[in-house]
Order: C-alpha cells, then structure tokens, then sequence
C-alpha cells in the first residue's frame, strides 16, 4: 500500500472502531457505514478483513448480544428476532445456531406473556382473547401456535 491507502485504511478503521465502540456490529453493517462514508471497496475489505482477524468482529457474539438484549430490553418473538438478524445480514446458519441456543421456548413464552400483560394494562376494556392483541402479539413476531397458548388461558 502506498502512503494514500495507509491513510485511508487508517480513517476507516478509526471509523470503524468508532461504530464498534457503541455496541457490536456485523460485517454487512461495517461495509455499509464505510460506503456511506465513500471509503473505497478495497479499503473496506481490508478494514472488514483486519477486524475480523482481531476478532473484533464477530457475528456470532453479534448474534448472541442481539437476543440477549431482545431478551432483557424489547421482547420480540422468534420470527422478528430472525427477520431482524437476516436483515442485519447474518446467515441463516448463524443465525439458527444462537436462536436455538440463546432462546429456549419457555423464554420466548415468557416474553409473549410480559407483552400480553402490558398491552392489556393499557387497554381496559380488552380481554385476552382479543383479536387486537393476538394481531398484536403477531406483529412482534411470536408464532400463532404460542400466541393462541398465551392469551386463550
């Protein structure tokens, strides 16, 4: 590399470890934030290259802080906790691999009962076989198998 790709490897990875200093990442969102900044591909898969090698990328643990803080902070179901990884650009394997090892059913039950409890909270004169809060409860991407098992009790 001549000084000009040092200098610019040099500012995207301090870019890089800027966006890695707030929470973990995946690849696909490094790559993106560094073409919004227009580093050059070659540059991003260098810096993309040397995190990864530093294992200061890492999409499993990426994978596992994402349920976890889905677990503790919003509760979503499976579904949308998938859709959401998918999108974040992991693979399927990965992304199967920490659902079913991070996730148990009865977590996930759990989750669908706190969301349940709070919705009805705020909507007195609802029940729990309301067509509104199975939609509900649908949309934060719990099964329908589990969301008719937590609110026709």
């Amino acid at each position: 590399m001549d000084q000009i790709d040092k200098e610019k490897f040099s500012q995207a990875r301090n870019k890089a470890f800027k966006l890695l200093s707030y929470r973990e990442r995946t690849i696909k969102e490094i790559e993106d934030r560094l073409r919004k900044k227009d580093f050059e591909e070659e540059i991003i898969k260098a810096v993309v290259d040397f995190l990864l090698e530093k294992d200061y990328l890492n999409e499993e643990r990426f994978a596992e802080m994402w349920i976890r803080s889905r677990k503790k902070h919003h509760p979503r179901g499976r579904k949308l906790i998938y859709k959401e990884l998918k999108n974040k650009g992991l693979n399927q394997r990965i992304i199967n691999n920490a659902l079913n090892q991070y996730l148990s059913n009865q977590e996930e039950l759990e989750m669908a009962e706190y969301l349940k409890d709070k919705w009805l909270r705020r909507r007195t004169e609802e029940d729990s076989s309301s067509y509104k809060l199975k939609n509900y409860l649908a949309n934060k991407g719990f099964s329908y198998d589990l969301i008719y098992q937590v609110t026709d009790k």
